[in-house]
């Protein structure tokens, strides 16, 4: 389906093209397909370079570290979290049943423990693992260990596009949610702003941790086959803020902070109009048994 033939390195400026090399180097291309709406990184070496990616630096699965940068993430994180819960609380059921996959260090499913729902997480990284128990958050390293457990609500904040096979994922959410259950899932828009402004400095590529990349038809299209429909779309605004920062700073670009955090706000005021902001969240309901 994917090939990796054309040596381009950049976005388009104004639309993404059938079989475009969004990123090309260090053995690895990214490449769009138009007809599914979504990229691939595509990896030119046997061995991945995924195994030579530490998650040390990566501040969901970090401990607070006491830096500009990591206090303003944190100060930011806990406005999300209320936000979050803000715009899912409505189609939500009260007391509801969560499963949170790819839960970090577990500040989301504290939250939402705290507002009376009865939590459980997955999460594949140890260090994560750890810090998430000390936290009073103790997650599963993967889907079987919660054997035949039902949810009313599955969450994936910014972990789809890790993952091998999305659509195989969505189908295992399918059959471990209830009747009417909710699926909520959050990633970057390829086709955001903030994307083709940067082009291939756009941090939210985050190669090569991030697998898969889409655009909002190629996520609908993807859960809608695997038994959901779509009940609402909400931007996550900090996240524009932030990756714009990362973007700066992968441009190396002088006060890279300051920078960021005002093109972040442009990109915002631009994507109330256009809705194609940094990062979307979708909450799908399930539609068929």
């Amino acid at each position: 389906m994917f090939h990796v033939e054309t040596k381009g390195k950049n976005f388009s400026n104004k639309e993404l093209k059938d079989n475009q090399s969004i990123y090309s180097g260090s053995g690895v291309d990214i490449i769009y397909n138009k007809k599914l709406g979504l990229a691939k990184t595509v990896f030119r070496k046997d061995k991945r370079l995924k195994e030579n990616f530490s998650s040390s630096e990566y501040l969901p699965h970090t401990k607070r570290k006491f830096t500009l940068v990591s206090l303003l993430y944190s100060f930011v994180r806990v406005l999300m979290l209320a936000y979050k819960h803000n715009m899912i609380q409505k189609i939500i059921s009260k007391k509801s049943k969560i499963l949170d996959f790819g839960s970090g260090t577990g500040d989301f499913l504290l939250y939402m423990k705290r507002k009376n729902h009865q939590v459980y997480g997955v999460e594949p990284n140890k260090a994560a693992r750890e810090i998430s128990s000390k936290n009073g958050i103790i997650p599963f390293e993967n889907l079987k260990q919660l054997g035949g457990t039902k949810f009313n609500t599955i969450t994936l904040w910014h972990v789809l596009e890790h993952l091998q096979d999305p659509s195989k994922a969505i189908k295992s959410f399918h059959k471990m949610l209830d009747k009417e259950g909710v699926l909520i899932v959050a990633v970057p828009n390829l086709e955001s702003h903030d994307a083709l402004h940067y082009k291939n400095f756009w941090a939210a590529l985050d190669i090569p941790r991030h697998l898969w990349h889409f655009t909002s038809k190629g996520l609908l299209k993807i859960v809608k086959q695997n038994g959901f429909s779509v009940v609402k779309v909400f931007p996550l605004w900090f996240d524009t803020l932030y990756i714009s920062y990362l973007s700066e700073r992968n441009r190396s670009k002088k006060f890279a902070l300051i920078r960021g955090v005002f093109k972040g706000i442009y990109f915002n005021l631009k994507s109330f109009k256009t809705k194609k902001y940094s990062s979307l969240t979708f909450v799908f309901r399930k539609s068929s048994p």
